[in-house]
């Protein structure tokens, strides 16, 4: 987790993967829904296909994939199958805190551009998605309005499907 401090991301001694400013796998997972228009199985999946969008590196996805449940939650016993992997992968995971506040700052245009972390990256996506969509600023009221998060996430799509 070293290459996540800083970034809001942690896990907890039940393997639950806590991330910032009140979202969970769940959230996650129906926000990149949302977001690529796209139905997934399971937050891993929302996940994973986010972050190869995002370049994240094919090694680090796959990584993921082994080591994240179906809910999103950490594997601790598949971690302990990886360790070598995980530890020569460190760079590659280093990068996705970055690669999500990016992705919330200039691919989405939700986040302030001063946030420099994840964290401070999420909590403006979620006041600045609140007032656009005219709800009160929870990831669960910012959820139910997915027609115009959708909407808001349209340029993005076309960018991507593009290039």
């Amino acid at each position: 987790m070293a290459a996540f401090v800083g970034s809001g991301i942690s896990i907890s001694d039940q393997g639950e993967l806590c991330l910032p400013d009140g979202l969970c796998p769940n959230r996650v997972h129906r926000f990149i829904e949302v977001c690529t228009n796209e139905r997934f199985a399971s937050p891993r999946e929302a996940m994973h296909v986010l972050f190869t969008l995002l370049g994240v590196s094919p090694r680090a996805v796959k990584l993921l994939n082994e080591i994240i449940d179906s809910k999103g939650d950490v594997e601790f016993g598949a971690v302990a199958r990886h360790t070598g992997a995980l530890v020569v992968a460190i760079p590659e995971f280093k990068q996705i805190p970055q690669r999500f506040r990016d992705f919330l700052v200039d691919d989405l245009g939700l986040a302030s551009d001063r946030c420099t972390t994840l964290d401070q990256a999420v909590a403006s996506a979620r006041e600045a998605a609140a007032e656009r969509v005219g709800c009160e600023a929870t990831w669960d009221a910012i959820l139910q309005n997915s027609t115009a998060i959708s909407a808001l996430a349209l340029p993005w799509r076309e960018r991507v499907a593009a290039a």
